[in-house]
């Protein structure tokens, strides 16, 4: 399964470029957590202060609801990191250099193309892929452009069937298969 060969490099490189990230990361972790702590440690001691004043009842709703926003707020750090982690990807994706790119787009179209198929490319890669037509075994036409961080498109000439092999696509379908794999090495 060509696709499944495609994913598991990506997500071999996307797992190398994590781990890298994590190191950069991880300050920034250790800094946004510490922050959220000591700001609803603050909350937390400002609403027993006040619930104190108003008994035991209204303390213990405070309590739970403030434990429900450190909870909210906690979450929506762990969100905003593992973005970033992703963004960063992205851009470690679209600062390929030449080399690598051309290894890969080589390896898309080995993989996925069939003769008479339509290729489409970003501008900035026709060249590479002329390149890489010139010494494949298939008889593929360059069709036109797309807009994206890399990759290509693979359409059947009766333009029934296209194969999204972008590198946005790519990252998207990693995201979403990865997403929760990536939080726990992030926040354990």
């Amino acid at each position: 399964m060509p696709l499944d060969t495609l994913i598991q490099e990506i997500t071999k490189k996307g797992e190398e470029e994590v781990k890298r990230i994590e190191n950069e990361t991880k300050r920034e972790v250790e800094k946004i957590l510490a922050d959220a702590k000591a700001e609803a440690e603050l909350i937390l001691k400002r609403a027993r202060e006040e619930a104190e004043k108003d008994g035991e009842a209204l303390k213990r709703q405070e309590i739970s609801s403030l434990n429900l926003e450190l909870k909210r707020v906690q979450l929506s750090k762990q969100k905003e990191i593992t973005e970033e982690v992703f963004r960063r990807l992205r851009q470690k994706i679209s600062e390929m250099d030449e080399k690598t790119r051309k290894m890969v787009l080589k390896s898309l179209i080995e993989k996925n193309a069939k003769d008479g198929m339509r290729l489409y490319v970003r501008k900035e890669d026709e060249e590479i892929v002329k390149e890489i037509l010139k010494k494949v075994k298939l008889q593929l036409q360059l069709a036109g452009n797309i807009s994206a961080l890399g990759g290509l498109i693979l359409e059947e000439p009766s333009g029934d069937v296209r194969v999204n092999l972008t590198f946005d696509e790519l990252l998207s379908s990693l995201y979403d298969k990865k997403l929760a794999e990536v939080a726990k090495i992030l926040f354990g």
